[in-house]
Formats: C-alpha cells, sequence, structure tokens
C-alpha cells in the first residue's frame, strides 16, 4: 500500500506534467514556440516556470483552476502594472496577442480551463528566505535586509494611494470576515482537526478568544483610505527577490483590499519565532517610516493583525492536509501561534482577569 507521501508525490508528477502540456498551449499566442524547454520553478497555488528563447528570460505562470475570475486577475495585473508605472519594483508582464493580459488555455484538456500569464524573468541574486529557515532561526538576513524591505513596502503603498488605484467591490476582501471569519478567504482557521481533541480545547478556546479581540481592534481601527486599501497580501519570504537593483516584490496572486499593516504583517509573520526576531521588526519598521509615518493605532492594532495573519495559515491548512507546508502550519507554527494568540487575549483582559 502506498504511503500518503507516495500518493501526494504522484498527484504532483500528474499535476506538473499537465501544467506544462497547458504552458505548451499558451506559448504561441505570446509569440513563443510552443516546443521551448520548461523548468518548474515553483508549485503551490499556482505553477510557475522558467523558460528561455532567443537569449531573453521569462517565468510563466499557470493559476489555480478557479481561484481568480478573469475579471480579477486582470485587475491584479492592472494593479501591478500601476506599481511599476510609479516606479516600484514589481514583474513586468508581456501581453498575449490581441494586448490581452493573460490567455485562458485547456478548453479540450483533461485538467480543464486555466489562465496563463508571462513575465520578463527576474535574476534571484540570493534568497530572502523561506518560511522554514524564517521560523527555525537559520535564516542569516541582516537588519538592512528588512530595513530595505519595510521602504519597499511602504513605495508601494503610496504608489496605491497616490495612484487612487482601488479593488471592485465584488473582488474579494482582506477584511475581518476575509481573515478570520467563518467563510474567511483561505479557510476558517478553528476547522484544524486537531483542535477538536480534547487535550487541545484550551488552545481552541485562545484561538477562539483570539478572534473576538481581533475583531474588536479592527473594528475601532476602521477602514481610513491611508490604512486600508489594496495591499500585495502575500509578502512572505519567497515572494521578496534580491536583484542587482535592490529587492523586488513578486507574486501578487492574493492582492486584495486590506490593511496595510497586513503586508508588514506577513513579512514579519514567520520571522516572530527567530531569535532576532525585535531586531527585524524594528529595522522594517523603520524602513516603512521613512516614507509612511505610523501612528500610535498602527503600533496598538499591529499584534491583532499579526495573530489574524497566522490565523489564515491555519485556515489554509485545512484543507491541504497531507501537504508539507500544511503540516508545517499545523504541527511546528500552530503552538507558537497559540503563544501569540495569548499574549494578545492577556493584553486585552481587565488587571486580575486571566482566560
Amino acid at each position: 500500500m502506498k504511503s500518503m507521501g507516495e500518493h501526494h508525490q504522484e498527484s504532483e508528477s500528474a499535476a506538473v506534467r499537465a501544467a506544462e502540456e497547458l504552458v505548451r498551449t499558451a506559448l504561441p499566442e505570446f509569440g513563443l514556440p510552443s516546443g521551448i524547454e520548461l523548468k518548474l520553478l515553483k508549485r503551490r497555488e499556482n505553477s510557475v516556470f522558467a523558460l528561455n528563447h532567443e537569449s531573453s528570460d521569462y517565468v510563466v505562470r499557470v493559476h489555480r483552476q478557479g481561484y481568480h475570475s478573469d475579471e480579477e486577475l486582470g485587475r491584479e495585473i492592472g494593479f501591478v502594472r500601476a506599481l511599476a508605472g510609479r516606479g516600484v519594483r514589481v514583474p513586468q508582464f508581456i501581453p498575449a496577442s490581441g494586448d490581452r493580459s493573460f490567455v485562458r488555455v485547456g478548453h479540450d484538456h483533461p485538467s480543464g480551463e486555466h489562465q496563463i500569464d508571462l513575465q520578463h524573468y527576474i535574476p534571484n541574486l540570493g534568497n530572502f528566505g523561506d518560511e522554514n529557515t524564517a521560523f527555525d532561526g537559520t535564516a542569516a538576513l541582516a537588519r538592512e535586509d528588512f530595513h530595505e524591505l519595510g521602504e519597499l513596502i511602504a513605495q508601494a503603498h503610496l504608489a496605491t494611494v497616490d495612484s487612487g488605484f482601488s479593488v471592485s467591490e465584488s473582488h474579494p476582501s482582506w477584511d475581518a470576515d476575509g481573515l478570520i471569519g467563518t467563510d474567511a478567504l483561505w479557510g476558517f482557521p478553528l476547522r484544524v482537526v486537531e483542535l477538536n481533541d480534547a487535550d487541545r480545547s484550551a488552545d481552541r478556546r485562545t484561538l477562539e478568544a483570539a478572534i473576538s479581540v481581533i475583531r474588536d481592534r479592527l473594528g475601532n481601527y476602521g477602514h481610513r483610505a491611508d490604512r486600508y486599501g489594496p495591499i500585495h497580501a502575500d509578502l512572505t519570504p519567497e515572494n521578496v527577490l534580491r536583484t542587482e537593483n535592490g529587492l523586488v516584490l513578486i507574486d501578487f496572486d492574493d492582492f486584495a483590499a486590506g490593511w496595510h499593516l497586513f503586508d508588514l504583517a506577513t513579512a514579519l509573520y514567520f520571522f516572530t519565532h527567530h531569535p532576532r526576531r525585535d531586531e527585524y521588526q524594528a529595522a522594517l519598521f523603520s524602513g516603512y517610516q521613512r516614507h509612511r509615518r505610523l501612528d500610535a493605532e498602527d503600533f496598538a492594532v499591529f499584534p491583532a493583525i499579526l495573530v489574524a495573519r497566522g490565523l489564515t495559515y491555519l485556515g489554509w491548512a485545512a484543507d491541504r492536509r497531507g501537504e508539507p507546508a500544511a503540516e508545517f502550519h499545523v504541527h511546528d507554527v500552530l503552538p507558537h501561534l497559540v503563544g501569540l494568540a495569548s499574549a494578545l487575549v492577556e493584553s486585552s483582559e481587565p488587571e486580575g482577569v486571566t482566560l
């Protein structure tokens, strides 16, 4: 009998083969030959391949089926182009025939229709880190790295506000319901089966209490335009590239309206278990404030947004059990998240009252 890991590996191999077939169907619509060599860079929500043609390097994305409507994906690419137009370091998209931002292929493919876009390849000169090394403390980043990242995030937020770019009301939002609601964008975190075990009842109560605190604090914080608007929403270490011109933000797949602080929380979350966490956070905020000032309310609400970020990952993991990233969140990160949630709840309790 095959193990869960073997079944997962076979399923992944089949998915990659299908994605390659879809890419080869799409490439001629971008003026590229279908028989070109493809190199898998990443497979998670999307399948991402690198390719080279006539001394030019490209990246092609096969989007997860059904994750975004055509309108939503077009809005995402439009957002990235708006940032690029204001000098923010982001990917450069290449239009398909007919000046389309992306193409749909696979009408007759067994895996069905998928959206595919093409970008110029961005050489990565060094890893900014990844979720695992950030969390286990082995990511050896300098304080200056986080200062530069904070600056870049602030520049993206400033460009968004200055451009007046907005997200349609039909687009999913990273508001309180989108973060921690029962129909949250990435799933309700308390659906993780381990939280129903009798010996984890205290953890569940802590997370439930934290969700209540988060709702209260976000409700008081509000949705002012200088606090809430279009954001990247997935600024994990893997989505930050080092280049000869500085850091570049990639993968805007989860772009939507949300709190600006959510981008800072995402950049920091996996480093909250790192021994240099305080130093990194101070540098991130310092870099950000070179371009956008934060006030006392921003600092006061940040711990709630940080825990909300952690809860979104737990909701994401609930639907992906068996995948290494999902098991990492449930078995390794969850105890740490409970600790962050407990501290948040305790900071909201009147003196002398404990959970």
